[in-house]
């Protein structure tokens, strides 16, 4: 017989998922600090990109995967150690968050398409451009991508200060709910 009692920790997936795409932003946001160690046009630079563009690409399939997930499964109550401003304010982040994790890839999609670029998935398919190029407005478009990456980076950021606030400073249980393994 199945529990109908609220979990006390994420499902094993939403956690999966979750420090997948850590490490999905993590790589694609690091990975562009590389560029400046190879000339323009050179085999690293390219991979570099290559690898920026793919790991953008595994975040928007986790991203697929992630929503329909949170929507489906049990999730936890909220901890009972937060206050409700605190609670909403968690909330909004957490929605702020899931927009930008959408939102960044696809608009570095759409600027590799309007520089005329093919974008690949780690070289197993590849995506050719389907709009005319506009390297004009590639600029504006790759600007917009930096600031929306970089907001979602310090966003993360600040997201990972409060739950290890949490964990070490306040000792509750938010962040214990999607450390990995068992309980």
């Amino acid at each position: 017989m199945t529990s109908t009692l609220q979990p006390e920790r994420y499902s094993t997936s939403m956690r999966a998922l979750h420090w997948l795409v850590v490490l999905a932003v993590l790589v694609a946001y690091g990975v562009t600090y590389l560029e400046a160690v190879f000339p323009r046009g050179s085999v690293g630079r390219s991979y570099i990109w290559w690898t920026h563009i793919s790991v953008g690409l595994l975040l928007v399939a986790l991203m697929a995967l992630r929503i329909p997930n949170r929507l489906a499964a049990r999730q936890p109550a909220p901890s009972a150690a937060l206050s409700r401003p605190v609670r909403i304010a968690s909330e909004a982040a957490h929605g702020l968050l899931y927009l930008l994790l959408i939102a960044t890839p696809l608009v570095g999609i759409w600027l590799a398409f309007l520089r005329g670029d093919a974008v690949t998935f780690f070289s197993l398919f590849t995506i050719p451009a389907p709009i005319p190029v506009d390297r004009t407005f590639a600029r504006e478009i790759k600007e917009i991508h930096e600031w929306l990456a970089n907001a979602l980076v310090v966003l993360a950021l600040v997201h990972a200060a409060a739950a290890l606030l949490h964990h070490f400073v306040l000792k509750d249980d938010v962040l214990r709910r999607m450390l990995p393994g068992p309980r």
